[in-house]
Order: C-alpha cells, then sequence, then structure tokens
C-alpha cells in the first residue's frame, strides 16, 4: 500500500483541488484508492465532504484523525493542512502561483522534503518560469496547474448575500459554480447565438425583460440574476421551482450586480460537482501519470 500525503504552503493554495484529482488519476490506473482529509482545521469539513465526492474511491465525508485512517487500498491519498507532517510514501506540497514568498516556500521545502512539488493556478504563459522557481529552491517541480475561471468562481449561494438578493428554484444548484457571467443582449433574437457561445453561465438581465430571461432558459443556465426587482411576470419564478436552475432578484442594477460579484472570485470555497470534475480533469492534463507512482 502506497500513502500520499497533499499538504500545502499556505492555506487555500488549492491542495484539496490537488488531492482530488490524484486520487481519481490512481484509480484510472486500476488500484484500490482511499482518499481522506485530517486534522481539525476551519475548512478541513468542508474539504472532506467535497472529497467524498471522486468517484470510485473510497473515504468519509468527515475529517478524520491520523489513528483512524484505513490501511486497506492499494493507495491511500491524505490531504493535511499546511506544516502537517504525517508518515506517507510519499508526500506532494501544493504552491500557488503567487502567493507565498521564496523565504516561505523554501522553509517547507525544508521542513516537509516533499517528493513532489505542484504549483497551482498559473497563468497562461507561466508555467516554465514557475517551475523553475521551485526547482532552483531545491523543489521536485512536476506540474504547474493553470488559473481555471471555473475553480475561481464564486457559487449561487456566495453570490445571492452579495446582490442582498433572494434565492429560490433548485436547491442542488446553490452550491455550484459556473464558469461564466453573463449580461444579457439588448434583444433576445440577438441573444440566441450569445447563449449559445456560453454553455456554462450565470446570465444577468434586467427584470423587466422577460423576453431575454426566457431566451436564456432555453439554453440551461446555472443560475438566472433578475437585476432592479422581482420578474414582472411570475412565470418565470414558477419555472425557477420546477426546472433545473437556480434564479436570485435583487434590487441592484445590472451594473451593481455585476461590481457585487467581482470580489467573490478567487475566494469561493472548492465546493460542488462541477469544480469537482473540474478539477479532476486539471490534474489528469497536468501532472505525469509517472509522478503518481
Amino acid at each position: 500500500m502506497t500513502r500520499i500525503l497533499v499538504t500545502s504552503t499556505l492555506a487555500g493554495d488549492g491542495k484539496s483541488v490537488v488531492a482530488a484529482g490524484i486520487a481519481s488519476a490512481l484509480r484510472a490506473t486500476g488500484g484500490t484508492v482511499r482518499l481522506v482529509r485530517i486534522d481539525d482545521a476551519d475548512s478541513a469539513q468542508t474539504d472532506a465532504q467535497q472529497l467524498s465526492r471522486v468517484n470510485g474511491v473510497r473515504g468519509s465525508s468527515e475529517a478524520v484523525g491520523p489513528a483512524d485512517i484505513l490501511n486497506d487500498t492499494d493507495h491511500t491519498v491524505i490531504e493535511a493542512s499546511s506544516g502537517h507532517t504525517l508518515e506517507a510514501d510519499q508526500t506532494v506540497l501544493v504552491v500557488r502561483h503567487g502567493e507565498a514568498d521564496d523565504d516561505t516556500v523554501a522553509r517547507a521545502l525544508a521542513e516537509l522534503q516533499p517528493d513532489a512539488v505542484i504549483v497551482n493556478g498559473v497563468p497562461p504563459t507561466g508555467g516554465p518560469a514557475t517551475l523553475e522557481r521551485i526547482s532552483g529552491l531545491g523543489g521536485n517541480a512536476v506540474a504547474a496547474i493553470p488559473q481555471d475561471r471555473h475553480l475561481a468562481a464564486p457559487t449561487v449561494r456566495d453570490i445571492a448575500p452579495a446582490l442582498d438578493g433572494q434565492l429560490s428554484g433548485d436547491a442542488e444548484l446553490f452550491d455550484e459554480a459556473s464558469k461564466d457571467l453573463v449580461i444579457g443582449p439588448v434583444s433576445a433574437h440577438e441573444g440566441m447565438d450569445y447563449f449559445r457561445k456560453y454553455p456554462d453561465k450565470t446570465l444577468i438581465t434586467r427584470h423587466d425583460r422577460i423576453d431575454i430571461a426566457l431566451g436564456a432558459l432555453d439554453y440551461e443556465p446555472l443560475c438566472l440574476i433578475l437585476a432592479g426587482g422581482e420578474p414582472t411576470l411570475p412565470y418565470v419564478a414558477q419555472r425557477a421551482e420546477r426546472e433545473s436552475f437556480a434564479l436570485i432578484t435583487t434590487g441592484l442594477t445590472t451594473l451593481e450586480a455585476v461590481e457585487a460579484i467581482g470580489p467573490l472570485y478567487g475566494n469561493s470555497p472548492f465546493v460542488g460537482e462541477r469544480k469537482l470534475a473540474t478539477a479532476i480533469d486539471l490534474v489528469a492534463a497536468t501532472l505525469p501519470a509517472e509522478s503518481l507512482t
């Protein structure tokens, strides 16, 4: 049995993203995998619930103690908060691009002696320089996971209070996030191709532009935000109760709503099936398979 410890230099560096991706990649090789979150950090319970959703792996929706980890699989992936040490066959250190300074990273490398370093949230052209930086500090840099708008996006549940809005619709979508935030076009006719261009979207339009709202619903938005007040027709709210989308109504104008949502990006938790699927795909695309075994 192989134990892999996934930890980070700082809280919020993306170790849950990496742990989920590693566990899924190991499962894809045919081995049995256990995936757990240990310790009592503030985010541990949320992380454990998210990790328990990884398809095909064993785990717990509750954070556990080191002594409670079962040794019943080919691979055990353990996520632990920064600074936590645990006996493991491999240690993976996650560093978020642009967050920890060189001294902090160097101290983590010296203390943990990780077998691999993964840099998360790397800008499109920053991969080679980022990996070179880690190598220069003495770390074995094996992967640069690119920035991703979906992972950075706020959930529907995050957006509603930021808008002082009323949330309704499909409750199963409240902890999900969409890749794109789209402002409704001038006319519904122009909206058809526009909506099709952004398949994974949250749409903002004025509450009195029911033609725009109904046109968008044909293209299955995650969330519809009606700005400026309640919908002119109750039909929109009725559809939210029986169809798969979330509805937020707010007294803010469209511009005010966009400005309120903007600061939420990059500060939203790693929750929901959609973010989990994105994380698994990103890690699979960037992490060399040979570094997992």
